[in-house]
């Protein structure tokens, strides 16, 4: 065997392993900076200092500005404490005992209402600041007469507000109620995902409310004077400011279909406007007129579930999302009007029922 040959194969065997160490070595490096970019992508620094794991943003990445803005079809229906009127007395007792009869409230039916917003997704750790304007207004307007054997019994004004002093009873009664609804939220939020179908998205801000109850009773037709109209008035003015706070859930199921559930409360700072009139048609002197203003906490809750649908559009420049759910906003103890507590000494106190509203929105949201 050629003994040069013999010499040179150790030195090829060196070389091979030395090129596979600078390849293996020049892998390792790159899989190493991989490792570490991948890394920075799923880490983050607390505020503490300290380090732990990053959640993935839930919100819309599009090619485009970061700005977004929302419209909402609002078909809902309002429900307020307070609006008794009157009850009947078929018994024809004249609010006597023995007293047999159905108590008498405005009931209000679906109106419409809308929701309109605008918001930025900031580049600092996947925030986004968002504003929101609410209008609903509905109306209800409810009535109802004596028959010939029958009476009605007020429950609004003064028995003595009548020039003859007896104002316990008549023949025909009408109620039109008027709630008027303005709503503006600033809230600064994060949407993130905190498994591989559920993401988050927690808000905090600022609400301010206002509402205004509006009531207008006439009775007439009382049993002693035929051609008697007693009208009561009453106005609830409400506007209130205050934090808010809560979080929406979404379950992403397939092909960007899901069930969102969203849930938030505030306590807000009110001043309540109220003014209670009365007055008789048969002596103009017969009038009365309170105004009772006031300061109060008034609690706010708001839930919503539904589903939802999210699509990127024209190559991932923007995004559309669409949801349709039922709603629910409740205020605690919005409706402080006056009411009659002793209906022949002319005493009166404060209501002190909610306010709610429920019913069906349509959210759809562009960014762009």
């Amino acid at each position: 065997m050629n003994r040069n040959f013999l010499k040179r194969v150790p030195v090829t065997f060196i070389a091979l392993a030395a090129s596979a160490s600078v390849f293996a070595g020049s892998d390792t490096d790159s899989r190493l900076q991989q490792l570490e970019q991948q890394m920075k992508q799923i880490r983050t620094e607390t505020a503490a200092g300290t380090f732990g794991a990053k959640t993935a943003s839930a919100r819309a990445e599009v090619d485009g500005k970061g700005a977004f803005f929302t419209i909402d079809a609002l078909a809902w229906k309002a429900a307020i404490g307070g609006t008794d009127f009157a009850y009947t007395d078929t018994t024809d007792s004249g609010a006597s005992f023995p007293i047999k009869g159905r108590m008498k409230y405005n009931d209000f039916g679906w109106d419409w209402g809308v929701r309109v917003g605008a918001g930025y997704n900031f580049d600092y750790d996947g925030w986004e600041g968002a504003a929101e304007y609410t209008y609903f207004n509905t109306v209800s307007s409810e009535k109802t007469s004596a028959g010939p054997a029958a009476t009605i019994v007020p429950l609004k004004g003064a028995a003595d507000i009548a020039n003859d002093g007896n104002f316990e009873v008549c023949k025909t009664a009408k109620s039109a109620y008027e709630f008027n609804f303005n709503n503006v939220d600033v809230d600064l939020a994060r949407n993130y995902f905190v498994s591989k179908d559920l993401s988050f998205r927690p808000h905090f801000g600022l609400k301010s409310s206002w509402i205004t109850l509006t009531q207008r009773v006439a009775y007439g037709s009382s049993a002693d004077v035929p051609s008697l109209v007693v009208s009561v008035y009453d106005k609830n003015d409400l506007w209130a400011i205050g934090p808010n706070a809560g979080v929406n859930s979404r379950w992403h199921l397939c092909n960007g279909f899901g069930i969102f559930a969203d849930a938030s409360g505030s306590l807000l700072w009110g001043y309540y406007k109220v003014i209670h009139d009365e007055k008789a048609s048969d002596d103009t002197d017969q009038a009365l007129r309170i105004l009772a203003p006031m300061h109060r906490f008034c609690p706010n809750a708001q839930l919503s579930i539904g589903l939802s649908y999210d699509r990127y559009i024209n190559n991932d420049k923007q995004h559309i999302s669409a949801t349709l759910g039922w709603e629910t906003i409740y205020y605690f103890r919005a409706n402080q009007s006056l009411k009659i507590d002793d209906f022949a000494s002319r005493k009166y106190s404060r209501y002190s029922e909610d306010v709610s509203m429920q019913g069906v929105t349509l959210s759809l949201r562009f960014d762009f």
